[in-house]
This record gives C-alpha cells, structure tokens and sequence, in this order.
C-alpha cells in the first residue's frame, strides 16, 4: 500500500509478513499476535499504534514518524528503524537485539523493560533516551569502555 491510510483498525493474529507500506498514515491501528516477519513500513506516519505480542524479526521501519506508540512484547530482532522518530515511544518487554536505531531521535523513548543487547545505534540517537541501569552495561561500546566486575 502506498499513500494510503489506515485508522481505527485492529489486526488480531493476521499473517502481515513482507507486507509493505509506503508514505502511509496509520492512526489507531492494532497489531496483536500478528506474524509479521519482514514486515516494511518505510516513510509512514504512525500514530496510537500497538504491536502487541507480535513477531516483527527484521522488520523496517525506516524514515518513519512514531506518535503515541507501544511495541509490547515484541520480538524484534534485527529490525530496522534508520532515520525514524521514535520519540515517546514505549518498548515493554521487548526483543531489540541488534536492532538498527541510526540516524533515530530517541528523546522519552522508554526502553527500560526490553533487551536491547548490540543495539545498534550512536551516542547522538540516545540523547534523553530512557534506560534501566542494567542497560549501560549494553550501550558502553559506544564509549569504547570495558565494563570489569
């Protein structure tokens, strides 16, 4: 779909994987127990979405803007969401485990319950991110600092 719009939809255990959805506005929009595995959602606004208990492993999300957004208990490994504004979005109990975060603004993104383990991202993206204290132990590469106990 492309320059489309999608409002005040709910996906309840759909097959949504190498969907694509290109400069498409989604407002009130439900994704739960979706498998969507290669899902792409490139240059989209998005606003009041759920992922809730969804399978989104190299999932895309770049240039995207996130308004009012939650990934709940998401895995996703390996998603890409290069160049996109993340800001106020809430990770819970979700896999970000070598998630592409490049070029993303980050401000009030709560990633405090998730994994974010070879996160990858740049000390600029993370400013007035908010993380859990366990997590610096992830993100100290930036540094180029060990972490020894």
């Amino acid at each position: 779909l492309k320059n489309g719009k999608i409002k005040n939809v709910r996906f309840v255990d759909c097959d949504l994987a190498n969907c694509k959805f290109e400069q498409t506005l989604m407002e009130n929009v439900e994704f739960i127990k979706c498998r969507m595995t290669g899902f792409k959602a490139i240059d989209c606004k998005l606003q009041t979405i759920l992922f809730d208990h969804s399978q989104m492993k190299l999932a895309q999300f770049r240039m995207n803007t996130f308004k009012k957004s939650v990934f709940d208990h998401c895995l996703l490994e390996e998603a890409d969401f290069y160049g996109s504004t993340l800001s106020g979005t809430l990770f819970t109990e979700s896999n970000l485990m070598k998630a592409e975060m490049s070029g993303t603004k980050l401000v009030d993104t709560d990633f405090r319950s998730s994994s974010i383990a070879g996160l990858k991202v740049s000390i600029e993206s993370l400013k007035g991110a908010i993380i859990n204290p366990g997590q610096v132990n992830d993100l100290a590469w930036l540094l180029g600092a060990k972490i020894i106990y």
